[in-house]
């Protein structure tokens, strides 16, 4: 049975019973458990910000009411924190030091900063205007720092234990904040790499921060994009039979005037976003296309509607209320003629513009103006497609509001009378958006196209890697980037472009792997990644860690030796969520993480401690389990020894495997396991090693 659904009570989004944090706003939803409290490695963007011109604030004021004063500045920066899912963790004087990525970790942290770094500068700037007009103070802003990276996290505190993230992530963005000038967001690189093709950056160059050898490279944070540019470019690769599809969607949009309700679906990295961009491309010029996004963080309700028209109105939302008035009032009025009374209230409202007495007489009470938006909604795209052909397209439709989904519901009626395509992008997993899709399937099957994104053949990521890495690739690298990414487009290019500026990849003559890939996680990855074993429940997600210590494929007796009682339903938890499959009942029953680099995420959490706990534990369990078969798991228990830090039991294990590797004539096997088996005794300082 499905679990019954819940909202978040912080930022009502849907949320499922047993989840830890909401996937909108980041708040906690379960009171902490015992487990909650163990430290972690986790992927952290650190802000801190600093009100400068504060002391200004004591020549006119009394230190109650400078304190007073501080107090409400504070409190609005941490508010605009908070609207972005953020964390502040402790109040510095005359600032805050916040985190993205504590408890739980969001996919697109570096953005949710950037967008509250930038809400600050707007709350300082509107209460610099209040101080000014009352004390004339001539100085009050404030400077911001912002950093990515890995951090240990744990909590910390005798009484209210509070989390803390500690290592060299915060302490270069409390260093950032510090050069930064007034006004201004100074990022680190790792923050820079994740803006840069959402947010304008300004590069400062090498930046010398105390405490370290070498100047620290920083961006200023300068704006959001009107429309974010996509990701950089690579080309449509193995999807030759749904893009297809598509062609022939869109042809009978454009020549038969037939209308559909397109759903794109599939993991995080398949190319949703790429194979819509080829819709747009395909329909050309002459059909009005109208776009929104649908934002992890919440944000209006409504955001993906209000976003597409104000895109048609062409207004921004910053321009001033009365140009959106007069522009909605022009441009609406003449598509609407006589409908337009009934519809534009409506419209002004969702779009907070003001409306004259009448109009806003004539709005419903505030228990039916829901309905009257989406009414009034439907009204302007069924007059848009009264004239041509309308493609709505709107990613990310797993991040819908519920008042989102009830517009797009509203909407699928219109495709059996008007040349529209709706066009959505959407994961899998159980989400507003999914809601959506079942109740088009329920109720419009003659109308829905299911076109769902399987992983890649391994020929097609063959051709999009040489395309995304011109040259000749050694085979060894070719084989190690292919067999991580597992033919998700995203992992491909993440993974590459990761090693190149690492140095893992290094060009000569050819693309030679100089560091094998196996083991890191680059950070746009990590945060997928982590963000997705954040959201299980608490019981689930430490299963995952025991699951992922003992391997890619584990069988099911091993895990229950070492789980807690009940584990089944965490186990259930980890089929639902797709983070594991079955991969056989018989002989015994064993499953498979579904992507290596899911279990990779389970395991970058582990703090070294832990980990090496970890590994000791199952390496045991192994040789209690298969004493009689030890023979089948020589390797498998030297790695598990050598992450112990148990060495002498790990070259015991690999000199069985060496001989055993030999004894059956594979002497390549043979060499490669005792040049490992040298390395662990030098490891041990054996004089014997070269031997």
């Amino acid at each position: 049975m499905a679990e019954p659904a819940t909202a978040c009570p912080k930022c009502s989004a849907p949320t499922s019973a047993g989840v830890r944090f909401c996937g909108s706003c980041g708040a906690a939803l379960q009171s902490p458990t015992a487990s909650e409290a163990a430290d972690e490695l986790r992927p952290v963007t650190a802000l801190f910000a600093d009100v400068v011109g504060s002391t200004a604030l004591g020549e006119h004021l009394a230190p109650d009411e400078v304190k007073t004063l501080m107090g409400e500045c504070v409190s609005r920066l941490s508010r605009a924190v908070e609207e972005y899912g953020g964390m502040v963790q402790a109040y510095l004087g005359d600032g805050i030091c916040a985190y993205f990525g504590v408890p739980a970790a969001h996919e697109d942290d570096p953005e949710r900063a950037a967008r509250a770094a930038l809400r600050i500068l707007e709350v300082v700037r509107e209460y610099w205007f209040e101080l000014e007009a009352a004390w004339g103070l001539s100085e009050f802003n404030v400077r911001i720092g912002i950093n990515s990276g890995q951090t240990a996290v744990g909590l910390v505190g005798s009484g209210d234990r509070q989390p803390v993230a500690l290592g060299d992530t915060t302490n270069v963005a409390a260093r950032l904040q510090g050069s930064a000038a007034p006004g201004t967001i100074c990022v680190g690189e790792a923050t820079a790499r994740a803006l840069e093709h959402r947010f304008e950056l300004e590069p400062l160059g090498g930046i010398p921060l105390r405490g370290r050898d070498e100047p620290v490279q920083a961006w200023r944070l300068v704006r959001a994009r009107v429309r974010a540019s996509p990701s950089p470019a690579f080309p449509l690769v193995g999807r030759d039979a749904e893009l297809e599809r598509l062609r022939a969607e869109v042809e009978g949009l454009t020549q038969a005037g037939r209308g559909r309700v397109l759903f794109l679906r599939g993991e995080a990295g398949m190319g949703k976003t790429r194979l819509l961009q080829e819709v747009r491309a395909i329909a050309g010029e002459d059909v009005v296309w109208l776009q929104g996004d649908c934002l992890s963080y919440g944000g209006l309700v409504l955001w993906p509607f209000i976003d597409m028209l104000r895109s048609w109105l062409g207004v921004g939302p910053d321009d001033p209320e009365v140009l959106v008035r007069t522009k909605t009032r022009a441009r609406l009025g003449a598509l609407l003629g006589a409908r337009s009374s009934e519809a534009l209230p409506a419209l002004l409202r969702l779009l907070k513009a003001r409306l004259e007495p009448d109009e806003d007489r004539e709005l419903p009470a505030p228990a039916d103006l829901a309905a009257a938006i989406r009414a009034a909604y439907r009204t302007w795209i069924a007059a848009l497609a009264e004239h041509g052909p309308v493609i709505v397209a709107i990613e990310d439709l797993h991040w819908a509001d519920p008042s989102a989904r009830a517009v797009a519901e509203e909407l699928l009626s219109l495709t059996d009378g008007a040349p529209l395509l709706l066009a959505f992008t959407l994961r899998p997993g159980q989400s507003e958006g999914a809601r959506l899709r079942l109740h088009a399937l329920a109720e419009f099957a003659h109308r829905t196209i299911d076109v769902v994104l399987e992983p890649l053949s391994e020929d097609a990521a063959r051709r999009l890697l040489h395309l995304s890495l011109p040259g000749l690739v050694e085979e060894a690298a070719m084989s190690e980037v292919l067999s991580r990414a597992e033919g998700n487009p995203l992992f491909l290019h993440e993974l590459l472009r990761s090693l190149v500026q690492g140095g893992g990849l290094r060009r000569g003559r050819s693309w030679t792997l100089t560091a094998r890939a196996a083991g890191y996680l680059p950070q746009a990855l990590e945060n997928l990644l982590v963000a997705r074993i954040d959201l299980l429940p608490d019981g689930a997600r430490r299963l995952a860690q025991i699951a992922a210590v003992i391997g890619r494929s584990f069988p099911v007796r091993v895990l229950a030796r070492l789980a807690p009682d009940g584990f089944e339903a965490d186990l259930a938890v980890l089929l639902r969520e797709e983070v594991i499959q079955e991969l056989r009942r018989l002989p015994e029953r064993s499953y498979v993480f579904k992507h290596a680099l899911l279990q990779e995420a389970s395991l970058s959490t582990l703090t070294p401690a832990r980990h090496r706990s970890l590994h000791a534990r199952v390496a045991a369990t192994f040789e209690e389990l298969f004493e009689p078969s030890l023979d089948e798991h020589l390797e498998l228990l030297a790695h598990l020894y050598v992450e112990s830090g148990e060495l002498q039991k790990a070259l015991a294990y690999l000199q069985q495997s060496a001989d055993k590797a030999e004894g059956l004539d594979a002497q390549e096997e043979g060499a490669e396991l005792r040049r490992r088996a040298a390395k662990v005794a030098a490891r041990l300082g054996d004089g014997s090693a070269p031997a």
